[in-house]
């Protein structure tokens, strides 16, 4: 059956205005000022956004947990999860509650082709030269691969220094991995991307220091793609003061960073020099992090759950606070997510044809943050946080996935989802 949503904004990359939109067999079918809804049915979209379903380029969590992070992410509104796993296909459960791209590791000494991006520890044990053969093998297929900027055997020797020095306190987890770390991380691994002839995608940059490198890479022409996360966004190295009860929920590899290194993040999203926002999500659960952590911090998994806050977390903090313009909203959460994964002739844009995946976005729904409320782990780290501006309803390829007020969600009609490439579908 034809679908129409009435009297609601439209939001694209490229702009927002008022229309209907149709959609049927799974694809957006026409928008215009008035659509005839004759034997359709219509859902009265007013005062609200019809946007994208948003687009995550990198979810972790283990192959038994998808299901459960694929409804997270679709009560947040993401309809499309790009997901770093180690699991061949046959460990995959299918169908899921929204669309999954399956991100492989890039292996040195294997030729990766096609439009799936691959991912890289750019700091392998073996030396720099096999990280730029495997990035050339990559770029003689095509195929882009996505890095995570860390110096780990430096960070190793800063956490050995500090539990010598008796600082096992999670206060002490940002010094193991300060600012010029990153910075000289995302240096090597953007030259070892220039050796290679390899377009990079880098993920997450939280300081200013990292986005100058990122700026002189793009200033001498080299091709990259760069996110950041809303943790970095919109928290600060202060939170591991509150000691290990509550400290230990901000584990995370890049630490928060200190006051006024999030300014200079928000204005690299609106200039364009990083690309997107991605939720880094983490399954790890705030159980594990306390058993391993409550006497060592370093022992603590580092990582935070975050895919079902990220679309209204940036909405609040972003749009409605000026620091981004809806279609920039558009651009940073689906469209360039999108074209990242390989799938942007189908998804991120509002487009006839394109997948009907759709966000209805209420903007005046006040919603306090509290793991109780969510459905992505047992704890979140915006705990007590207001977000205005939650998903109405969720479409993913015409199905609807969920509506607000849904406590639990018909199980069938909530699992529409496909393995887009290199997975199970």
């Amino acid at each position: 059956m034809k679908t129409v949503l009435q009297g609601g904004s439209i939001v694209r990359p490229d702009g927002v205005f008022a229309a209907d939109i149709s959609f049927e067999n799974g694809r957006i079918v026409e928008m215009a000022e008035r659509l005839p809804a004759d034997g359709a049915e219509v859902v009265d979209a007013t005062d609200c956004y019809v946007m994208p379903g948003a687009v995550d380029v990198c979810v972790r969590c283990l192959p038994d947990r998808l299901t459960e992070t694929g409804r997270a992410a679709a009560r947040g509104g993401t309809t499309c999860c790009g997901w770093l796993g180690a699991a061949d296909a046959t460990d995959m459960p299918a169908p899921l509650p929204v669309d999954m791209v399956r991100l492989p590791e890039l292996v040195p000494g294997e030729r990766p082709s096609g439009s799936v991006p691959h991912w890289l520890h750019a700091d392998r044990p073996d030396g720099a030269a096999s990280v730029v053969r495997a990035l050339r093998a990559a770029a003689d297929g095509g195929t882009r691969v996505l890095l995570r900027p860390e110096l780990p055997a430096v960070s190793q020797l800063l956490e050995e220094e500090l539990r010598a020095a008796g600082r096992r306190d999670v206060r002490s987890w940002p010094l193991a991995a300060p600012v010029y770390v990153e910075e000289e991380a995302v240096r090597l691994t953007l030259t070892l991307a220039r050796a290679a002839g390899c377009g990079a995608g880098l993920l997450p940059l939280s300081t200013r220091e990292a986005l100058c490198a990122l700026r002189e890479a793009r200033e001498r022409g080299q091709a990259v793609w760069a996110a950041s996360s809303p943790q970095y966004l919109l928290l600060e190295e202060s939170a591991y003061e509150e000691g290990a009860a509550e400290g230990l929920k901000y584990t995370m590899l890049p630490p928060l960073r200190e006051a006024g290194q999030a300014r200079h993040l928000w204005e690299a999203l609106a200039s364009g020099l990083l690309d997107a926002v991605v939720s880094d999500h983490c399954d790890t659960t705030f159980e594990a992090k306390w058993a391993a952590g409550a006497a060592d911090a370093f022992a603590c998994p580092a990582g935070v759950p975050g895919v079902e806050t990220r679309l209204p977390l940036i909405f609040s903090e972003g749009v409605l606070k000026g620091r981004l313009t809806l279609s920039r909203l558009v651009q940073c959460l689906c469209s360039q997510p999108a074209h990242f994964l390989g799938c942007g002739e189908r998804k991120g844009d509002l487009q006839p044809g394109f997948d009907a995946d759709i966000c209805l976005l209420d903007p005046a729904e006040e919603r306090l943050l509290t793991a109780r409320r969510l459905h992505q782990g047992d704890y979140t780290p915006f705990e007590g946080v207001t977000v205005r501006g939650w998903p109405r309803a969720v479409w993913v390829r015409g199905h609807c996935v969920c509506r607000a007020g849904d406590s639990e969600p018909d199980a069938a009609a909530g699992m529409r989802g496909e393995w887009l490439s290199g997975g199970a579908a």
